[in-house]
Parts: structure tokens; C-alpha cells; sequence
């Protein structure tokens, strides 16, 4: 279905509006994953949500046509999610609760993402038929930066605070336990880091591709990079294995489309270019692998991992010790587990297609079942997305990844600087959900609020009849 352009044309979101959405959104994204800040992240996520239901009711005319289809399918992930919750639950009361807390929770956000989604794409369609750029990216650019930023103000304080001659309080240091209040888990830095670091160089590379660029351009270009940066020094720093493995994939296709895409950069320039970008990979990779000696044992470890039966050492996190490898050496503990528990989990998912129904611990509750003798101290199977699996079975996995793929196929329309971010920040989710421990409340509120933004992005082509072409 064609929507009839002159409705676009006469659909204005007050920018006062706008602006109050963004600065929700600054502050959610900044406050996601700090501990102690509850108030500040409810408050504007509700904002967010509240100030979202007027460009949703705006565009309810767009709701309507093949473009929305990632939105549909991730109100048919909340539909089956309830009749998981009403006909198939196997714990009702644990689901219940679930429900109530990460579903209302994610819900929310996703209202919240909606919204803001189309408000911003609607300042970019208005700002682009006067030949101007959206307003508002660097505040939702800013916003994405944040946690990198005060991980970094953390690790100045935690440092070189007395050298400094300034005593903060804890809530500014790095803590270094789970146990600590102000914890943050690794997994949680690289569920919203990587997703900016993404972007960064996504940005990036739409200025290198640029006729001419100007200073201020050059002086963006150096913002994008020290992000980038900034970035891989926490991965690197809190020693994030699968953060810094995700980085690289992003960083070696950022060369890949430098390389091969359109530029006005001479092929000569763009080779030298990328020979200083994998140089600079390997002169700060090169200790982190020799640091871990995991990363030489890996497939070895995983040929050992895959034989459930012969080595049930991964039932019991430990408490049997562990198996010898091909080499005659003993297994990382990380490669074994999470190889096994990976097998474990497909082989689980593949006897309940419908799933569990609990995000955070299907898979301990259905290890437990088929193997009672596994250890509860068991919880996830350290893939993100077969725990989606195992929480809500291929239907509610179909939606998920439905929704990311078709956004992230309608991104190539979009108006820049948002077809860049959906790009990015959607191939980093379908990256850090493939190894990492992320089926958890904040974080999988993350995933569905990126997949959702992306839906309310991409809802109007840049190439509809009688909408602006993206110069």
C-alpha cells in the first residue's frame, strides 16, 4: 500500500516534543545499566513513553502498509508472549512475575522507541525538504555515548582519583566484584557499548564517502574515532573477550565497505587506510591473545565440550573439575562451558519448539528436567539467542529476528544520518546476542527498544513517491 505523501506532508511533530524525547532518551540509555538509578531510568522510560503515543498517533495512517511489518511482528512477539503466559506456561506463577516486571518493563520501551523513532524521522523528512539536517543527532548520539563516557569518568576517578586529589564516592569507581553495590557486568558493557562503537564507525564511514568534507566534518569524523576508541579501551581494560572479538568483525567490515564501497578517496589512500586500520588491530590485539591462551585452545576445547555424554563435567559448574583436551591439557573452563552448555541448549530447544517462557532461566529450569543431576548453579547457555529460544520457542524468536532483519533490510531508505544507525546498531545486536549472557531484564528491554526504534526509522522510504530523495 501506497501512503498518500500529502500525509506526511502535513504531519508536524513540535520540536518541543521532540526534544523531550531526546532527552529521555539521553538519560535512559545513560542510566540503563548503572545500578542504584532506578528512579531516573523508570522516569524516563515512562516520559519516553508518554511523549512517544503522539507521533504514534500521528502515523497511525502508515500503520498500515508493508513498511510497518517489523512493528507488527514485534506487537505479535507481545501477543504470544501473553498466550504463552495464559495457555503454555509450565511455571505460571515464575512467568507471571516475568511478565509483569521484564514484559510491562520491555513494553514500555518499546512505545517509548516508537515514538521517538518516528518523531525523529519526521524532523529529518521536514529538515530535508529545506535542505537541511536533522537537530537532533547529536543528542542521540551523545546518549549513546554515555555509558563508554562514564565508564571512562569511573576509571580516571578509580586511577588517578588521589593522585588527582579527589576522593569519590563509590557510585564513581569502578567496582570490582558482583558483590559490590555499583557493579556493572561485563556482558551489560558490551550489550550498549558495541552498539555505539558500531555507529561510530558507521558514521564515519558516510563522511569518508563525502564529495568534499569541511573542517567541521573532519572535526566530527575525529569524534566518531576517539568513541571508537574509547570503546575498545573498556573492552580491553575489563578484559570483555567477546566485546573485543564483535569490535573487530565491525571494525574489518568498516574497512570491507571503505574498501569496496563508493568514496571520493583514492583506491591508493583507502589501501593505505586500511592497512593502517588492521596494523593498529594487531598491535593491540596481539597482547590480549597472548595474555589468553584460551583463544589457541578454543576448537580443541570445543571438540571436547560437544561430547556431552562422555565429558558431563559442564553439568556441574566445576564441582567435578574438568576434562583434558587433545593436547593432554586441561580445558578453559569458559571455551568447555559454554560450548557444552551451547550444545545443551539446541538440544533442548529442539524438544520444546514453544519454549519455556521465562527470559532469564528456561535454560537452568530445562536442563534441570532433562538431566536432574545438573548443578543449579546453571543459568543461561551464554548465547543470547538460544536463550530467546528456549524462553519463547521459534515463534517468538521468528518475531525478534523477523523484525531486525526487515528493518534492517528497509535501513537502505531511510534518511541518513538514520539509515546508518539502524545498520550498525542492528548488526551489533545480531552480534552480541550470538555468545554473550544477555537474556536478562535490561538487556533484552535493549534489544526490543533497538529492533522497535528501527521499526518507527524506517516506517517512511526516503523513495516513496512524493517524499525527499536522500542526495
Amino acid at each position: 500500500m501506497q501512503t498518500d505523501p500529502h500525509i506526511q506532508a502535513q504531519i508536524q511533530i513540535p520540536a518541543t516534543l521532540i526534544w523531550v524525547q531526546c532527552i529521555a532518551f539521553v538519560v535512559l540509555y545513560g542510566a540503563w545499566i548503572l545500578p542504584e538509578v532506578v528512579g531516573f531510568r523508570n522516569t524516563a522510560l515512562v516520559l519516553g513513553a508518554l511523549t512517544g503515543l503522539y507521533p504514534i498517533y500521528q502515523y497511525r495512517a502508515y500503520l498500515i502498509q508493508k513498511r510497518s511489518i517489523p512493528i507488527w511482528l514485534i506487537v505479535g512477539l507481545f501477543a504470544w508472549a501473553t498466550f504463552h503466559l495464559l495457555f503454555l506456561a509450565q511455571e505460571y506463577p515464575l512467568q507471571a512475575l516475568e511478565f509483569k516486571r521484564i514484559w510491562k518493563y520491555t513494553a514500555i520501551g518499546s512505545i517509548f522507541a516508537l515514538g521517538l523513532g518516528l518523531s525523529l524521522a519526521n524532523s529529518t523528512w521536514s529538515a530535508s525538504l529545506k535542505g537541511k539536517k536533522s537537530p537532533f543527532w547529536p543528542m542521540i548520539y551523545f546518549g549513546l555515548c554515555l555509558p563508554a563516557l562514564i565508564y571512562l569518568l569511573k576509571y580516571v576517578l578509580s586511577i588517578y582519583g588521589g593522585i588527582l586529589g579527589i576522593e569519590a564516592s563509590p557510585a564513581f569507581k569502578i567496582a570490582l566484584h558482583p558483590s559490590w553495590p555499583y557493579w556493572v557486568g561485563k556482558t551489560d558493557y558490551v550489550a550498549f557499548c558495541l552498539p555505539t562503537l558500531a555507529v561510530s564507525l558507521g558514521q564515519i564511514l558516510l563522511l569518508l564517502r563525502l564529495p568534499t568534507r569541511k573542517v567541521s566534518q573532519w572535526i566530527e569524523m575525529g569524534v566518531y574515532f576517539l568513541m571508537t576508541t574509547a570503546t575498545l579501551f573498556l573492552f580491553y581494560i575489563q578484559d570483555i573477550k567477546n566485546g573485543l572479538a564483535y569490535a573487530v568483525l565491525c571494525i574489518l567490515l568498516f574497512a570491507t565497505l571503505l574498501l569496496f564501497g563508493g568514496s571520493s578517496i583514492k583506491l591508493r589512500h583507502k589501501w593505505a587506510l586500511v592497512v593502517v586500520i588492521v596494523s593498529a588491530l594487531v598491535a593491540v590485539l596481539y597482547p590480549h591473545v597472548q595474555k589468553h591462551d584460551s583463544w589457541g585452545t578454543l576448537i580443541a576445547d570445543t571438540k571436547i565440550a560437544f561430547q556431552l555424554d562422555q565429558y558431563p563435567h559442564w553439568k556441574y559448574a566445576g564441582a567435578q573439575g574438568y576434562p583434558n583436551n587433545e593436547y593432554g591439557t586441561v580445558v578453559y573452563s569458559a571455551n568447555y562451558e559454554r560450548a557444552a552448555w551451547f550444545k545443551a541448549g539446541i538440544l533442548l530447544a529442539g524438544q520444546n519448539p514453544l519454549g519455556y517462557g521465562l527470559i532469564e532461566d528456561s535454560f537452568k529450569k530445562m536442563a534441570k528436567i532433562r538431566w536432574p543431576e545438573v548443578s543449579p548453579n546453571l543459568s543461561h547457555s551464554h548465547s543470547g539467542w538460544l536463550d530467546v529460544v528456549l524462553a519463547m520457542g521459534l515463534p517468538g524468536f521468528c518475531c525478534i529476528l523477523g523484525a531486525l532483519f526487515i528493518a534492517l533490510r528497509q535501513s537502505w531508505e531511510a534518511l541518513e544520518p538514520w539509515k546508518s544507525l539502524v545498520f550498525w546498531s542492528l548488526l551489533a545486536n545480531v552480534l552480541l546476542w550470538i555468545t554473550t549472557e544477555v537474556s536478562a531484564t535490561v538487556t533484552f528491554a535493549a534489544l526490543i527498544f533497538w529492533v522497535t526504534l528501527a521499526g518507527g526509522l524506517t516506517l517512511m522510504g526516503s523513495h516513496q513517491k512524493g517524499n525527499p530523495v536522500q542526495a
